[in-house]
């Protein structure tokens, strides 16, 4: 009889929780817009009270900020981002995925890329032995800041890092490339031209290489055709005609980096490789 009574009351109990339940959820909107306050303990009070399981209270943190910064009706919930992923990883910092999935909320959704580099550079530092924080910080840097210097720091962070791919390098090298540091540009990959081991690396160094001397050249031959043409009222009818008046010596032309000659057109007085990769167009 005494089981039976409890049965009941369990029944009882339960039916009115789901009362007040269906009332609740009959006059709440859950999807209008509104704004919250989230506050979270320290990571070190969190550390303790989780009486030696914090990764799994970083992991219940983790998949907790995933769900929150999918719902999309909460005006403000991007006031608590740094709050909540420098908590996360203060808890345990050698948890990778908060920091990659953080800053992607940052840079895409909260569009602030100062802030992803933030944490990332965070990450770097307390997992000195892991490339990718730095190749995702030189990424967002490029792209969304367009800030070369930066964006090499990263690059060649990362490659200096243990087991860091090879196209890392290459990008360092690509940012000189940007900045119009020609010179060193063409100093670095031609370090890379001599050490590639695969074909990807050489083709992608020999078209770098050609690219830069390229430009170099042009610049070079530019100056000279201006002095010929203050020397003698007209562009030169070809670029041998330079070695006149001493501007060139004979022999000096100098040719691509694949050995050709470089176009030159007498009427303008243009000089043009004879392919051109528009790298700093498209950056």
């Amino acid at each position: 009889m005494k089981r039976r009574l409890t049965a009941y009351a369990f029944i009882l109990l339960l039916s009115g929780t789901a009362f007040i339940q269906f009332q609740l959820d009959s006059r709440t909107n859950y999807f209008a817009v509104r704004d919250v306050f989230v506050t979270l303990p320290s990571a070190q009070s969190l550390r303790i009270l989780s009486f030696g399981y914090q990764n799994l209270v970083a992991d219940m943190l983790f998949l907790w900020s995933i769900q929150f910064y999918s719902t999309y009706n909460l005006r403000n919930s991007y006031d608590y981002i740094e709050q909540i992923f420098s908590t996360i990883t203060d808890i345990t910092p050698a948890y990778k995925d908060p920091y990659i999935v953080g800053a992607l909320i940052m840079v895409y959704e909260k569009r602030d890329v100062e802030m992803a580099l933030r944490l990332l550079d965070k990450a770097s530092r307390r997992l000195p032995d892991e490339w990718m924080f730095d190749l995702d910080a030189g990424f967002y840097a490029q792209k969304f800041l367009r800030d070369v210097d930066r964006a090499r720091f990263f690059y060649e962070r990362a490659s200096g890092k243990p087991g860091a791919p090879s196209f890392l390098k290459r990008n360092a090298a690509h940012m000189l490339y940007l900045k119009n540091d020609l010179q060193v540009a063409y100093q670095i990959w031609s370090e890379i031209f001599r050490e590639a081991c695969t074909d990807l690396e050489k083709n992608s160094s020999f078209n770098h290489l050609y690219q830069i001397k390229s430009e170099m050249d042009r610049q070079f031959l530019n100056g000279k055709i201006e002095r010929f043409r203050a020397m003698f009222g007209r562009f030169p009818r070809t670029l041998n005609e330079l070695s006149r008046g001493g501007i060139l010596g004979a022999g000096a032309i100098p040719k691509d980096f694949s050995g050709r000659n470089y176009n030159y057109d007498a009427r303008t007085g243009k000089v043009s490789a004879r392919k051109e990769f528009r790298w700093k167009r498209y950056s």
